[in-house]
């Protein structure tokens, strides 16, 4: 290795110090990882996810709403899925109606008349679900769910907003309204 003049080349002790402060300020979280954009072919439902993280995708179902994940653990699972709103359900009546929400403790709820967003605990699990509702009644909703351990929440948090937060209506085979 050549020196220049005027520079001194790291000491290994030096070295060492600085690459052990560089690893020491990169941030353990599980967020840090690769992400990829799921586009459901049908409704066009789109959602961000970390790839890296769901590794595990299950069989799709027959209709072709959407698509489900695992973690290679199968401990924390995902859906994201468009369902057309064949019976012009408002968040709040839809919730009402499909989200099983008994035996759990919501922590969060909010309904607005474009969406709603419940989570909570159920068993030893966190859950987490976000339907987006089309602006005409018989459009598409747009959904995620997921599910992960508890124990692991403050690891899952920054995940689960970033998730939320990249739902989105898209193009697809058949058309939204």
């Amino acid at each position: 290795m050549a020196i220049r003049r005027g520079r001194r080349a790291p000491r290994p002790l030096q070295a060492s110090a600085l690459l052990l402060a560089l690893v020491g300020a990169a941030p353990a979280h599980a967020e840090d990882g690769s992400w990829a954009t799921y586009r459901n072919a049908r409704f066009g439902t789109t959602a961000d996810y970390p790839a890296y993280l769901f590794t595990v995708r299950d069989v799709p179902p027959a209709n072709g709403d959407g698509q489900g994940f695992r973690t290679e653990d199968g401990r924390a699972t995902l859906l994201i899925y468009g369902a057309r709103n064949a019976e012009s359900e408002t968040p709040a009546s839809y919730l009402a109606k499909y989200v099983d929400l008994g035996g759990v403790t919501v922590s969060y709820r909010r309904v607005t008349d474009r969406f709603y967003v419940v989570s909570g605990v159920r068993g030893e699990n966190v859950f987490y679900e976000r339907c987006n509702f089309p602006a005409v009644p018989l459009g598409v909703i747009d959904c995620i769910g997921i599910t992960y351990p508890a124990e692991d929440k403050a690891t899952w948090d920054p995940i689960v907003a970033r998730l939320g937060a990249s739902l989105r209506a898209g193009r697809g085979i058949e058309p939204r309204t």
